[in-house]
């Protein structure tokens, strides 16, 4: 899936130094020049985190040089002051840049708006977007009636407070430094807790948090799971001082561990793997090896060997890791990897699932009419 995101790029310059003493001219410190660093902010840093993930994203630059420049001076830790070089894009410009373009190549079109110019004509690009059959999110500066049109509005507390987003009929998600994240997506209502951890910086947060959510649907993730990764993002952000650059090694941290013989593969395990990924950030799938497979069927199992079956899983894309085993079940495996979850197919109960006095289970429903047992029977 691609995406693309239209806004506000603000360059983020960091100041780094110290100090031992205060002026003279003033109760302010002298600050020894050390380092500075230059980072893309506003949408630029949507932009950079969706690219860090992963994600097939391009940022459309229409601003022509407008960029204003937040300069951040950071002694021994601490913020000393910030200085703004504010400069205005024309909206005029930018409009006219996109109702020149053609938006159907891309699944969602992220709108960063920080107020300098790009999207004053919101309301005309959103319109413009959506003929061609975009999802467009928008992390919102003004009034509501901007961005009519939208499918999702992301504001934070005080931006909810001025504007009454959460009012309107379209999706809209409510992010809180201080509690958890709301959100009523397709008339579902959601409530994700953060972690709490010490904050260095909040500078970035909403466009990490943004970044992560689109990451997650690029992934085909539910939006609970998509809502998660969100706050996790924006989480791992304020941990780190000035703009932080996501990985994924940053969100991977809940595995789905599936297992089974995998002898020749069809529809329904397919099916199985795809909707087992959705559910976390890494699937762990178990393979029984040649000689646990012949304990478990027979003699004359398994039909491919376990090097090849071990190949056919890895070329699938939902898998992430495939790992042999020896025993007739994977209960030591699960133990020693200790997943978030396990997924079996709906011919389970919970309670015959290996490893559910372990982890949690979660039951996909069986395509009905696929089964390797059937499979071979139908080819003697």
């Amino acid at each position: 899936m691609k995406v693309l995101v239209i806004g506000d790029v603000i360059i983020d310059k960091y100041i780094y130094g110290t100090s031992e003493r205060l002026s003279p001219e003033a109760p302010v410190p002298v600050v020894k020049h050390l380092r500075e660093v230059e980072t893309l902010g506003g949408a630029g840093l949507v932009y950079e985190n969706l690219k860090s993930l992963g994600v097939d994203v391009t940022l459309m630059e229409s601003d022509h040089g407008y960029r204003s420049v937040k300069t951040r001076v950071i002694c021994d830790g601490h913020y000393v002051t910030r200085i703004d070089d504010d400069k205005r894009a024309s909206g005029n410009a930018v409009l006219a840049d996109v109702l020149s373009n053609d938006f159907s190549q891309y699944e969602y079109v992220i709108l960063s708006d920080y107020d300098k110019g790009v999207l004053d004509n919101a309301k005309e690009i959103i319109a413009h977007i959506n003929t061609f059959g975009c999802k467009v999110l928008v992390d919102p500066k003004r009034p509501a009636s901007y961005y009519e049109g939208a499918w999702l509005i992301k504001p934070n507390m005080l931006e909810e407070s001025q504007y009454g987003f959460g009012q309107h009929h379209w999706n809209w998600i409510i992010t809180d430094a201080k509690g958890p994240v709301r959100a009523r997506i397709n008339k579902v209502m959601y409530t994700v807790e953060p972690e709490q951890v010490e904050v260095s910086d909040v500078t970035g947060a909403g466009d990490c948090f943004l970044a992560t959510f689109v990451y997650g649907l690029t992934k085909g993730y539910d939006h609970t799971r998509c809502l998660e990764l969100a706050v996790k993002g924006a989480t791992e952000a304020v941990k780190h001082v000035g703009t932080h650059i996501l990985k994924e090694a940053d969100l991977n941290n809940r595995i789905i561990f599936t297992n089974g013989c995998f002898d020749i593969l069809h529809k329904g395990h397919l099916t199985l793997l795809k909707e087992a990924r959705a559910l976390g950030d890494r699937l762990v799938v178990g393979l029984n090896s040649d000689s646990s497979v012949k304990r478990l069927k027979g003699a004359a199992r398994p039909i491919n060997s376990e090097d090849t079956r071990q190949a056919q899983l890895e070329l699938i894309p939902y898998v992430d890791e495939v790992i042999i085993f020896n025993d007739d079940t994977p209960y030591n495996l699960i133990k020693e990897i200790n997943p978030d979850l396990i997924v079996k197919g709906g011919d389970y109960t919970v309670e015959e699932v290996v490893g559910h006095d372990l982890v949690a289970v979660h039951l996909i429903p069986t395509v009905q009419g696929y089964s390797t047992t059937d499979i071979i029977k139908a080819s003697e």
